[in-house]
Formats: C-alpha cells, structure tokens, sequence
C-alpha cells in the first residue's frame, strides 16, 4: 500500500503545480498554419491583459514542441501593436536565441517531437507608452529559411510599477 501512495503522489504533485502555476491565455498568430505553443507563461499572469512592467524585463516562458530532426538554430521574432501600430521590436541576439535559453536542461539539436521551454526575457523600455499593446511572438528555425516553429499573440499593457 506504501507504494501506492508514493506512485499517487508522484502523479499528484506535477498535476497540482500545474493547476496552481495557471497559463497566460494566448491566441492563434493572423496566419492560422502556425503552430500554437504548447504553453506560454508571462509572468505570473494567468488573465488577459498581461501586466508589463516599465524599466524592467518581463519573463515569459513558452513551451513548445520541434518540428523537425536536428534543430539547432533557433531564433525568437517580436513584435508589438499599440494603437494600430506594430512595430518590430530588437531583441539583443543573446535573448532571441532559443537554444542558449532553454530551460530544465534542454539543448540544441532537438530532435522532431522534442517538448522543450524557452525562457525569453523581454525588456519592457521606460519610454514605452502606458497603453494596451498586442504581443506577437514567432520561434524561427533559422536553418530552414525562418520556418515558424511556434508563434502566438497574447494581450498586455504596459504599466509604471507603483512606488512605495
């Protein structure tokens, strides 16, 4: 019976964290054959719109799934919408490169069917006007002339953190 437990308890836990961590609900990108991650976290934010953060780098963790044998140069694309406006946004190539920020120990090549998280860290500009904004990311297999390996829009709003 002590190994029953123990098994439960084993299934029990990731289900539990799972349930408590919540995901940043997410839409599908313009162009529908793109595959949709299979989760994104921003934050800690599990409601639309998503709370960026003036000054500060705003985590988002997306998990997703390789599509081919072999990868081993991946790339992350942003881009922002305010105000009817979109804009690519630069990200520095040590944050925009996928295979240097995967996390749980993952490492490139992946192979086709692989389940692998990528940590991106956004900076969010003091400058960036304090309005609603579409966010846009697309992972790039850059060895495949730019293949959309996963892409996903999400909601926020960019806010001046609270002073104490």
């Amino acid at each position: 019976m002590a190994i029953f437990k123990k098994i439960s308890l084993c299934l029990l836990v990731p289900l539990i964290w799972t349930l408590a961590a919540g995901e940043t609900p997410i839409r599908q990108c313009a162009t529908s054959s793109y595959p949709l991650p299979l989760m994104v976290q921003i934050d800690e934010c599990d409601s639309s719109p998503c709370d960026l953060w003036k000054g500060t780098d705003a985590r988002i963790d997306i998990q997703f799934v390789a599509t081919r044998n072999t990868m081993k140069k991946l790339s992350a694309e942003v881009h922002l919408t305010s105000l009817g406006v979109t804009i690519p946004y630069d990200l520095e190539a040590s944050r925009g490169n996928v295979c240097t920020n995967l996390l749980h120990g993952a490492y490139c090549p992946l192979d086709a069917g692989e389940d692998v998280t990528y940590e991106l860290l956004l900076p969010v500009g003091t400058s960036q006007p304090e309005v609603p904004t579409r966010l846009e990311v697309r992972l790039l297999d850059s060895e495949q002339e730019n293949e959309v390996v996963a892409c996903f829009l999400a909601d926020t709003r960019v806010k001046k953190p609270t002073t104490s």
